[in-house]
């Protein structure tokens, strides 16, 4: 986990977050013209529509992130350095800072606290703390994970709950698990 990123975060939600919903936030920029290839992460992606229509929406990173049932606002291509608010379970491709509601899907990493009620989901590395009734991590976890069930591919951190599961040591272990 790199610990730039989580400052950079928690300094965003901090300083920022006021500023963004009252003038927008947009950090990267994007390519929106033929020469847009996808290579670039800012790049415009086209999705397509029913009737050959589509439409188009760039990837960039936001200081307030609210997923409202599966959608993500502005969209689930964006990464969130800031406040992350989950009436649902929609989902962004990177979280840094605090993560809170219902159910979180990160599609890339995560840092900070996620103090989601039904849980939390990322699918490569998570950094701090998972507060929910089940915490998935799909890569490694360097921190805690508090829940009745826990997963980590590769822990590096402490897992407190009722069934913990990784692929690192214990495999699988009641309570308390600690693995580093």
């Amino acid at each position: 986990m790199n610990f730039r990123k989580m400052l950079f975060a928690l300094g965003m939600s901090a300083g920022f977050v006021s500023a963004s919903m009252s003038a927008g936030f947009e950090a990267g920029k994007g390519v929106a013209n033929d020469l847009a290839t996808g290579s670039n992460s800012r790049d415009v992606t086209f999705v397509e529509r029913g009737g050959n229509n589509s439409y188009g929406w760039r990837s960039y990173d936001i200081a307030v992130g609210v997923t409202v049932l599966p959608w993500s606002i502005p969209n689930e291509e964006c990464s969130v350095y800031g406040l992350r608010l989950n009436l649902g379970w929609g989902s962004y491709v990177d979280t840094y800072g605090l993560d809170a509601g219902l159910f979180s899907v990160t599609t890339r990493d995560f840092g900070g606290i996620a103090a989601n009620f039904i849980g939390n989901s990322s699918d490569f590395t998570m950094g701090g703390v998972q507060i929910g009734a089940v915490n998935i991590v799909r890569g490694s976890v360097y921190g805690l994970q508090i829940g009745a069930v826990n997963f980590a591919e590769d822990l590096h951190g402490v897992q407190i709950g009722v069934l913990n599961f990784n692929n690192s040591g214990l495999k699988c272990f009641p309570i308390l698990n600690i693995w580093f």
